[in-house]
Formats: structure tokens, sequence, C-alpha cells
């Protein structure tokens, strides 16, 4: 009777574990989709809007902001080295390039350990790439919330809120001189695991995943 009744049990449990679906609102499956989307869009980069080499004019140079206050406190930092230099340039009005110094930033062996190429939108909707520093890893900390899923077309969504932790984060990214003139370092560094954010989450035919996962960009 007491071994007919244990198979009795594990053949309920075994029911219950075959009706969880990866298409039920439930934390499990959001935590599993926020992953998803973290690994493949939560890389923490600087945002550095220039191609490498990096060239700064006399006037760049002078002003002392900007990009150069930025290249200043990466070659500080051992991610990047300087040297004059020579370029063509055309100016703009004219259709005849000239030959300007410069002074050429280039990734250091260092720096391209934490180098990283990304597609972008260019101008015209052409695909571009755009090279970046990045200083760590966003992840998933915990779900606070969730609102209830709700019809939209064809298709269901719910919005997602929870809390991130940063995995790997470089040291450099720490340093006062670099944490100055990239300040959006230090909010994103004090954020984790207590800033809220929101992500919005679809329902396919595969689960629940965020939407614009598939997007490059």
């Amino acid at each position: 009777m007491k071994k007919s009744l244990r198979w009795l049990m594990l053949f309920g449990v075994s029911l219950l574990i075959g009706c969880v679906s990866k298409k039920d609102a439930n934390e499990k499956n959001f935590s599993e989709a926020l992953n998803s989307y973290l690994s493949k869009k939560g890389q923490l980069c600087l945002g550095i809007p220039s191609t490498w080499p990096v060239d700064l004019n006399e006037a760049e140079r002078r002003s002392g902001m900007g990009t150069t206050a930025e290249m200043v406190a990466l070659e500080k930092a051992g991610l990047v080295r300087s040297h004059e230099t020579e370029t063509e340039y055309t100016p703009p009005f004219s259709s005849r390039p000239v030959r300007a110094k410069v002074l050429r930033y280039e990734l250091t062996d260092n720096g391209k350990t934490f180098y990283r190429e990304k597609d972008r939108l260019g101008l015209g909707g052409n695909k571009q790439v755009q090279g970046d520093l990045c200083y760590g890893q966003q992840a998933l900390d915990k779900i606070i919330k969730w609102e209830e899923p709700t019809a939209v077309g064809d298709s269901k969504e719910a919005s997602v809120f929870y809390t991130y932790k940063i995995e790997n984060l470089a040291e450099w990214a720490k340093t006062p001189d670099i944490q100055r003139v990239f300040p959006g370092i230090v909010s994103t560094i004090d954020g984790a695991g207590k800033t809220a954010m929101n992500q919005a989450l679809m329902l396919t035919n595969q689960g629940w995943q965020t939407k614009g996962l598939d997007n490059p960009f």
C-alpha cells in the first residue's frame, strides 16, 4: 500500500511538472527572457563616438575638452597610446584634400581586450561598424514585479521591472580620472542592485522574449 502511494505521489508531481509551460507569466520564464536579453544587449561601454584610431587636430588638442579629455584619461589608464603623425582630409566646402598634423591615439594590447565592435545604423540607413571600449556586463539581479500580460494585436505583452548587477567590472572603470570624463560609469555602478529597470516582453511560440532582441542595432 505504501509503495503504491509513493508511486501515486511521484506520478502527481510529474503531472505538475508537465503542466509548467514556457508561455506562463511567471518569474522563472521572465528571468530566462531577461537573462537572454542582457547576455546579448547588456554590455556596458563608454559610448565613444569616434572610429579608431582617433585623430585630434591642433584646435581639439588645445581645447582640452570632449574627446581630448577622454583620450588623455584612457592613455593614463593604459588603454591607448598617442603619437604625432599626419593625415589627409578634405575640408568642408572644398574638393581638394589637404594634409594636417594630428595626435593619433591607438589601442594598446590591454585596450584591445576591452574593445568591441557593434553594428549601428549610419546616415541613409546604411549599416556601419562602430568600435567601443566596454568595461562590464549587465546581468539580472532580481525581478521586482511585473504587470499582468495584455493583448497587443495578435500577441501578448508584459512589462517587467528588475534590478541589475555588473559582472566582470574592469578595474580601470573604477579610477577617478576615468569616472570624471565618463560620468555615466558612476551612475551605472551606483545603480547596481538599486535602480529599477523596465523591459517589455512579448509572448512568442517559443515562450517569452524581449522586444527587439533579434534587432542587431
